[in-house]
């Protein structure tokens, strides 16, 4: 008498579901985010400091270094023999917007210096 057995049928492997997460190339980056993102629920402070603050110090600082026209330097020339000459040059110079020049005596002009009503004071010299 013999005992026939029959082989249990093995169940045939389904491909698994395109909608099934993998644990792919994405995933650690996917499991931060959430929990970055349920961190970021539990302390809503941490809205403000990440998108609220970095704005208001972009709009303050934009506000506060705003582009404005160049600064004019004040310069003033002591009067002499060769005065002129040096008006003259600052006045051809390729950035003349940017000097406001005077010619004034000795004593006038260092005066105005030592005050801060110029930025700069030329004495030329005779030996140009």
């Amino acid at each position: 008498m013999s005992v026939a057995t029959e082989t249990p049928e093995i169940p045939a492997r389904t491909p698994p579901s395109s909608g099934a997460l993998r644990n792919g190339r994405w995933s650690g980056y996917l499991h931060i985010l959430a929990a970055r993102m349920k961190e970021l629920r539990r302390e809503p402070e941490v809205v403000f400091w990440v998108f609220v603050f970095p704005l208001l110090l972009a709009l303050g600082l934009g506000i506060a270094f705003r582009n404005k026209p160049a600064d004019t330097t004040s310069v003033v020339i002591v009067a002499g023999p060769r005065a002129q000459d040096v008006l003259n040059m600052l006045q051809s110079a390729s950035e003349k917007s940017s000097f406001r020049a005077h010619i004034e005596d000795r004593a006038q002009a260092l005066q105005g210096f030592r005050l801060g009503k110029y930025d700069l004071a030329i004495e030329p010299d005779d030996h140009g």
